[in-house]
């Protein structure tokens, strides 16, 4: 029986909140930096990463269509090993990617409301709000928000590309900067933008609970091609999203001599004036909120992904925690997310572009892992046949794995070996 158009309107949402936790520091930061630094020279790396990608976040959507399971439950239908790995990369990192896309956020909070204190202070107040709508509102907050969101930015930014193209930005005479695979400083910026480009690995289980969540919504699953166009919305969006914010950094920064600063508050500042100074000044404060909400919308998502899915890898790591509800349990994590992250901000923050480089180099690094784990679970038995990809999928997938082992290797070379 065909499902209609307001069926599917029904059922979108998982890959919208994809969204919004991927077009955060990936795209307004490091995309923007690239396309700064480097002019539209990795433009095709950008690209690139998001295609080979590609299998090892879409099986987070088709297992759970098929299985009508967790992801988790394919990564323990393979070993204990797989399991014990998703959980000690989570629990490891959910702290630092949590606190680093807080700070971004603290950063245009500051300039909306005009004042100048600590990171970790206004991150708190970040921090405690998300805690708070979360549990007002639950799944359906989350979900219903991320609608706006997303589409919000999305608009808002395809403007500023339009008008950048247009706008006079006075260069310097020496050219810009040229990247070289050979530079040590230059591959080590090319793996932490890929590294959350779009977005971490391990979100692949985030979309794949998120559907689940949203199944406890609409009592039922949707059908495979609503899924997919669901999820395909999503991560072909931000792709593209992530190809403006590249160009909005070309054309309006490139050249000029200028270049992003390591202080949060800052960067947010000199990144909002990207937008005005292609569009105009009048453009400001639509600007600045369209902004906030997207950095928001990425911190609320991670604080409520990390959580969710380590509660879930935890009663499987240790079986005795079953006897914890798991809605307990994800509050329980949910208090230590956010106490861990004000903590780091508090005591070891030096520099945003410090912390940023950290979290995606660390990301990039735990990418090739789980990218060889979802693989198995894609072409495995818990996947009939008839719902597995196609060879062309397997090929791209193979050749992802490749790429990642091979360019983490090149890069741990050249950052402790050269």
């Amino acid at each position: 029986m065909p499902i209609s158009k307001v069926s599917f309107f029904k059922f979108l949402g998982p890959g919208l909140m994809y969204a919004g936790a991927a077009v955060g520091v990936s795209h307004l930061v490091q995309s923007t930096r690239a396309g700064a630094v480097y002019g539209f020279e990795l433009l095709a790396v950008v690209i690139f990463a998001n295609i080979i990608k590609y299998p090892f976040f879409e099986i987070g959507t088709r297992y759970t269509i098929v299985t009508g399971k967790s992801l988790l439950d394919g990564y323990e239908n393979l070993g204990r090993l797989p399991i014990w790995i998703f959980f000690i990369i989570s629990a490891g990192t959910m702290c630092v990617i949590v606190s680093t896309v807080t700070l971004v956020t603290s950063g245009l909070l500051g300039i909306i409301l005009g004042i100048q204190v600590e990171p970790w202070v206004l991150c708190s107040l970040i921090l405690s709000f998300c805690f708070c709508l979360l549990f007002i509102g639950k799944f359906s907050a989350l979900d219903r928000l991320m609608k706006w969101i997303v589409v919000g930015l999305t608009l808002s930014t395809i403007l500023a590309v339009i008008f950048s193209f247009a706008a006079h930005v006075p260069k310097v005479p020496t050219p810009g900067r040229s990247f070289s695979l050979a530079n040590a400083v230059d591959i080590s910026f090319l793996i932490a933008l890929m590294g959350w480009m779009p977005i971490p690995i391990e979100a692949a289980v985030w979309q794949s609970d998120w559907t689940l969540a949203k199944k406890e919504q609409n009592g039922e699953l949707p059908p495979m091609k609503w899924a997919m166009l669901d999820f395909n919305i999503g991560y072909w969006g931000t792709t593209i999203l992530a190809v403006f914010f590249l160009t909005l950094g070309a054309n309006m920064m490139y050249n000029t001599g200028k270049e992003f600063s390591g202080n949060a508050a800052v960067f947010a500042g000199e990144l909002i004036e990207l937008y005005t100074a292609s569009i105009g000044s009048w453009s400001y404060p639509i600007i600045l909120i369209a902004a906030f909400f997207t950095m928001f919308s990425t911190t609320l998502t991670c604080f409520d992904a990390y959580p969710r899915v380590v509660t879930n890898a935890s009663q499987r790591v240790f079986p005795r925690l079953k006897a914890v509800s798991s809605e307990k349990l994800y509050w329980i994590l949910i208090l230590v997310v956010g106490m861990g992250s004000v903590l780091i901000l508090g005591f070891f923050l030096t520099s945003m572009k410090g912390l940023v480089d950290f979290a995606t180099t660390v990301s990039f690094l735990n990418a090739p892992i789980l990218a060889l784990i979802h693989h198995f679970i894609l072409f495995g038995k818990d996947i009939p046949k008839e719902h597995r990809p196609g060879p062309l999928m397997n090929l791209l997938s193979w050749g992802g794995i490749l790429f990642l082992f091979g360019f983490s290797i090149y890069f741990l070379q050249m950052r402790f070996f050269s």
